[in-house]
């Protein structure tokens, strides 16, 4: 909280300064800090005055107003233009390189990411995180290939996680299983050090925390559909494959991971594993207008915005209280291969159980146990989806979700590879292939050191 009340006062003085005439820095901190508050379009004008005014470094200022229109406003083109501008300036920063690559990255261009993050990698020879990334976008097909002997090169003695998980995949996908679960494990354990699991105790007192606050929506609007749809959950469960369907079957608008509503969590005294407060009255009057007013900026008017933060299921309270007509979609999966996925991915530290296999099968359980707990209480407006009866059964599983839904099924739904919409997430390779079952039963292929630390136990189908 501390934080927000620091970001506003120095966004107000900054304001301030800008608009009594300011230096070129006023300008560009006027901007930086009205992006930290969300003001994106502030946030671009103040650094289009910067610019005007001759600020320093500007390939710089061109890179930042990229990054809104690419990660913010969902503006490729825009976003393009912004780093074709910092590269005419300085054609050696590889900062906006880099970039280039992860904008080719969110739009399913393999091809591209490799060639910019290879550029970084060229000129920055010891770039861990370039280095990890060209290796993600990477379809390695033979043990000898010279990227996969770098990564190999760097394991013993590597500190970045990143390269660690990125040789984990390239191991796993030419079916070096022992190496690669060793490689996962190298990764977890430098970031156990960084943020230790929570204390189960925690968890299971921020779940029952959740579970006590009721959604005071109207009984009046609980049946109405058209409302923002809620893709939440434990992580790696399907969500962003969801999405992307919605988004393929044409009356569905994807925010991916929007982080308008984190900003109001955290005002409320909530985060990505603690559940947020109620709302005042006067909050939520002001946050309703906020919401519709990004709707409205950045979703279609005949399209449903569907918003997919799996951690917003500790959320739902404050959600179903502030959106009367909102839908909360669940996704869930087998435990074990959600565990595998978990490990094999690095999540934001507030989810400290991710790091460890033990804390993060406890972790799945609570989540289920909400998950059934709201489905339950409010059928109506919250619905669990299956990873697997997504991927085994997709024409029922998905024609009956959008029946609950009020929309009927489209065959478009189905080419949801083909989209070249932006996909922010750890799947963002995943969801441009078809449908398969490959990703299934994942975690026989690290059945023995799983065995080794749940025994029996990892036959049974619920965590």
């Amino acid at each position: 909280m501390n934080s927000i009340k620091q970001a506003v006062k120095a966004y107000q003085e900054a304001r301030g300064a800008a608009a009594s005439g300011g230096a070129p820095d006023d300008h560009y901190n006027h901007g930086y800090w009205a992006a930290r508050l969300g003001l994106w379009k502030e946030a671009i004008h103040a650094y289009h005055r910067a610019l005007a005014f001759g600020v320093t470094k500007p390939e710089e200022v061109w890179l930042n107003i990229g990054s809104i229109y690419s990660e913010r406003l969902q503006q490729l083109d825009k976003a393009l233009e912004a780093l074709n501008e910092s590269l005419k300036l300085n054609p050696d920063y590889t900062a906006a390189m880099f970039n280039h690559g992860h904008l080719a990255e969110q739009y399913g261009d393999r091809d591209a990411a490799h060639d910019w993050f290879a550029q970084v990698l060229a000129r920055e020879p010891d770039n861990l995180t370039a280095l990890a990334r060209l290796a993600d976008a990477t379809v390695f097909e033979h043990s000898d290939d010279p990227l996969l002997a770098q990564l190999r090169a760097l394991a013993p003695t590597s500190n970045d996680p990143d390269v660690l998980l990125s040789l984990a995949a390239a191991e796993e996908r030419l079916q070096h299983f022992d190496a690669a679960w060793q490689a996962m494990n190298a990764a977890n354990a430098i970031d156990r050090q960084q943020a230790p699991p929570y204390p189960r105790e925690k968890m299971a007192e921020l779940n029952g925390l959740a579970k006590q606050i009721a959604i005071p929506a109207a009984e009046s609007q609980q049946n109405e559909v058209g409302g923002p749809v809620f893709i939440c959950g434990m992580f790696r469960t399907g969500s962003t494959l969801l999405e992307q369907l919605l988004a393929a079957h044409g009356a569905f608008y994807p925010l991916g991971e929007s982080d308008f509503w984190p900003r109001r969590i955290a005002a409320a005294g909530g985060g990505m594993v603690f559940p947020a407060r109620e709302a005042s009255a006067d909050e939520a009057s002001k946050w309703r207008a906020d919401h519709q007013q990004m709707l409205s900026a950045l979703v279609p008017a005949d399209k449903i915005a569907t918003d997919k933060r799996p951690d917003n299921i500790y959320q739902i309270h404050l959600l179903g209280q502030l959106l009367p007509t909102a839908r909360f979609v669940i996704t869930r999966r087998d435990w074990r291969d959600t565990l595998v996925s978990v490990f094999g991915t690095r999540l934001h530290p507030q989810h400290g159980y991710a790091n460890d296999v033990r804390a993060t099968r406890a972790q799945i359980r609570l989540v289920d146990d909400l998950a059934d707990t709201w489905a339950a209480r409010y059928p109506d407006r919250v619905r669990v989806v299956s990873y697997e009866d997504l991927v085994e059964n997709t024409q029922d599983t998905l024609g009956s979700l959008l029946g609950w839904l009020g929309q009927p099924w489209r065959d478009a739904a189905l080419d949801f590879h083909a989209l070249r919409n932006s996909v922010r997430t750890a799947s963002v390779w995943q969801v441009r292939e078809p449908l398969h079952g490959k990703r299934q039963a994942r975690w026989r292929r690290f059945e023995q050191p799983l065995r080794e630390v749940f025994g029996d136990s990892l036959d049974e189908p619920r965590a």
